[in-house]
Formats: C-alpha cells, structure tokens, sequence
C-alpha cells in the first residue's frame, strides 16, 4: 500500500519504513478481513486481572516476528466517569487512578499488529518477563501479542496525529482539515488509494431542529460553540476532548461533550448530552447528522434495515437499482454504507446509549434527484448527501448519541459487505494466558461499543 507522501515528514517521519518491514516479518498464518485488519483489539483491565494495581508504564506489547519478540505500538488508556477514554486536562473526571491498571482501563493495539505464537526460545530471550499471552481468536483467526513487563524497548510508529492549533488530522490512511475553532466543522478528507488530491466529501452537516409555538428554527454545527480543552495523541488512538454548548431560542438547551476518537481509518463523535426538563417547551426537537459527498455520482449505497439492492447515486441511478425509499434503520441495524468501487468504502454506525433508543430516519439528498441544496457548502450540490434524522430528543435525560464512520477499500468486495458489518458490530475475543499456557479469563472489544456510555 502507498502512503501519503506528507507522511514521510514531521510526527510519522520514519514511521512507514518500520511499520511496513515490521509486518513483513511479523504476519501470522492467517489472512485478516478488510473489517478485522483495521480494527483496534481492546483488552479490558478485568481481562488481565494478573497486572491489576500496577503501572502501565512498566509494560509493553510484543509480537514474535518470526525469530525474537519486538514492540508493536499499544497504548493504555483510564476511562472517565462517562465511560469514555480520560484525556488528562479534559473536563471529565477519571474513574480510578491515573497510570493504574484498573478493571475499566483498556489496552490497546492493532490486529493487524498481532503475530504468530512465540516459540519457547524467543520468549525465554526477552529482557523483562513475558507476563500474559494475548490470544486473538474467532473463526477465521488465531494471532497473538504479548505483555511484557520491564521491557524498555518501544515501538516508534504512531499510527494517528491531531493538531490542536490547526486542526489537522492525520493517519496513516487518511487527513481531515477541520476548523482549529470548532471541530465539528470538517473540510477536506484525503484517503491513500482514493483519486490524488480529491476530497471525498463536501463537509459533515449537524442540524438540530425545535420548534416553540408557531416559531422554528435550525441549529448547525457551524454555530455551536465548542473548545477542544485537551487531547491524548495516543500511539494508536487519538482521543480529543470536546466541550459544546446548545442553545435555541435564547435558552441555553444543553450541555454538551464528546471525546472524538481517531485511528488509523475510522472517525468515531461520541456526544454525552444532557438536555433539561425546561427543554419541555419545544416541540419537533430532533438532529439529524450527515455526509455531504463531493462529486460521487455512482457511489453505491444500502442501509442495515433497507433494501439489500443498493441505491446508485445520481441521475444515471434512477431505475437503476433502489430508490431513497428503500433506505431504513433501526437501532438494531443502525448502519448506512456506501462504495465508490475506486479505492474507498465506508460503513457509519450510530451509536446511541441503552437508555436511548430513538426513532431513526435516513437522510438523503442527491442533486441527480433534483435534490434542493442544502447550504452551507463548498462544492455545489449534494453528490449524494447521506446521513441519519434522530427524532423526537428526549428531555431531562442523560444520553449518549454519535456516529462511528469505519474506512476501507475492501468492506463490499468479493460479495463481503455483511461479514464487514457484522465483524465492526462484533468483538474479536482476547484470552489472556499465562505463559505456561494456563488460561485467564476475559474478552476484548473491537471499540466499536467499548465507548459507549450507559
């Protein structure tokens, strides 16, 4: 796979020769899925009930590639009281202690990281102790890492990158221009594999709608106030704290936060959001969250409860497969995807905590369907626009609601578009071992629902 050629300067200079001589040596005997291959593992600290109490920073992840253990990149990071990974300085409070391995911490790394069993000589080898046996398996994988304690050796590849004064995002697989002053305003994303210097999309739009009496009004994200007050540029994930403020009609109707993650290919805004009672007034209150594509007529959609035919985007769609119609949700099957059949793919899930299970409605616009533009927009027309309409917000409530936005080339190829969904729905089990082989208990996520609160 090529990479960006902006990527072989500042924060992942030397990062892709590594990385790439690094998988190389490391690949198990198995081949991962699209889904599988960009996902994170996440090891809950109640998985490794061995090292609870102690220092993060006294372990490390290492794979067998193929003659010794080396250090893969890993992270571990403390939850807040939202259930969210904690960001040191952000507004929320750490549940636990910051730095101990405690039961609701998570570890993390890439599967695709992951190797083929150590052999007893490489593990005997190692400075430090090989203290647990990473065991990721399902039915089409068995890979392994390990975690060593007293090991000074680190892995240099930082897999993502913000920059709080620009407001730059970077992976190794994509960047994202957002405003330094509000990072829900999104301009161009860049995708490895896509067309060179071609946007994917226009913007994402979030629009919340009220009305009072015989009075309506609109709220977009370009005017939520919101102030990034901390960020942990992990080397793995990037998790960005996020304070916001809604108000509507003069009153202040919410108080808002999110911990935007990032990593290499997925985008995922969590929102925990609290509106009160006094929000009783309004009436029609609802939100709804999509992606204004750039010039992407063709570009295949479905949606999870929706027509299994996909809709083709355009003029030259119309009869030529589903109809905006045949797209529907359900908090059950809450995923909306899309193909270009050029290099780029992307399945959204929403994600919305259990004690919220909203109507769900999809949104979309297509300038090839006489579609009314729907301002504000850098790049005239809606090519398509495709999101989701969460209605009637509850009120007096703590709730979480967000959107999870996975990227790849491959999730629909070879007739595979299920299987994609169904493995980003589902984690990949961990067992930790001892390294004698005797089992210890746990599961990991795949961090598609480990960050959700309840």
């Amino acid at each position: 796979m090529k990479l960006f050629p902006s990527f072989t300067n500042g924060i992942l200079a030397g990062v892709i020769t590594a990385c790439c001589a690094f998988q190389a040596n490391a690949a198990a005997d198995d081949t991962l899925s699209a889904a599988r291959d960009m996902q994170l593992a996440i090891v809950k600290g109640s998985a490794i009930e061995k090292v609870l109490g102690q220092s993060s920073d006294d372990y490390s992840v290492m794979v067998f590639n193929g003659t010794e253990l080396a250090p893969i990149p890993f992270q571990f990071d403390d939850l807040n009281d939202k259930g969210f990974p904690y960001v040191p300085g952000g507004s929320l409070a750490i549940e636990g202690q910051e730095g101990i391995i405690e039961a609701q911490d998570e570890l993390v790394f890439m599967i695709r990281d992951s190797g083929s069993k150590a052999e007893a000589d490489a593990l005997a080898a190692v400075e430090g102790e090989v203290v647990l046996e990473l065991e990721l398996k399902d039915l089409n994988i068995q890979r392994y890492a390990y975690l060593v304690k007293g090991n000074a050796s680190r892995s240099d590849v930082h897999y993502t990158h913000y920059n709080q004064e620009t407001g730059f995002i970077k992976t190794d697989h994509f960047t994202l221009e957002t405003d330094p002053d509000n990072i829900f305003v999104w301009a161009d994303l860049m995708y490895e594999g896509y067309e060179p210097q071609k946007s994917i999309w226009d913007t994402m739009k979030i629009r919340i709608h009220a009305r009072m009496g015989f009075l309506k009004t609109t709220l977009s994200n370009r005017f939520i106030p919101s102030e990034v007050v901390a960020v942990k540029n992990g080397a793995v994930r990037t998790i960005i704290s996020v304070d916001a403020t809604i108000a509507l009609f003069g009153v202040e109707l919410a108080s808002a936060g999110a911990n935007v993650t990032v990593t290499s290919q997925t985008l995922q805004f969590p929102v925990h959001i609290t509106v009160p009672k006094a929000a009783n007034i309004l009436s029609d209150f609802n939100i709804d969250i999509s992606l204004d594509f750039h010039e992407m007529d063709g570009v295949q959609i479905r949606s999870g409860a929706g027509s299994k035919e996909p809709l083709v985007a355009g003029k030259d769609g119309i009869g030529a497969g589903a109809e905006p119609k045949d797209l529907a949700l359900s908090v059950e099957e809450s995923w909306l995807t899309g193909t270009t059949q050029q290099g780029w793919d992307i399945i959204a899930f929403f994600v919305g905590s259990k004690n919220f299970a909203p109507d769900l409605d999809v949104l979309y616009f297509d300038h090839g369907r006489d579609s009314e533009e729907d301002s504000p927009e850098r790049y005239d027309g809606s090519y398509p626009q495709v999101g989701y309409i969460v209605n009637e917000l509850p009120v007096g409530e703590a709730i979480v609601i967000g959107i999870d936005l996975y990227f790849d080339d491959g999730f629909w190829a070879d007739g595979n578009l299920e299987t994609s969904v169904k493995e980003l729905q589902n984690p990949i089990a961990v067992i930790a071992h001892t390294p004698d082989g005797i089992a210890s208990t746990g599961l990991a996520s795949n961090g598609l629902a480990s960050s959700v609160s309840e």
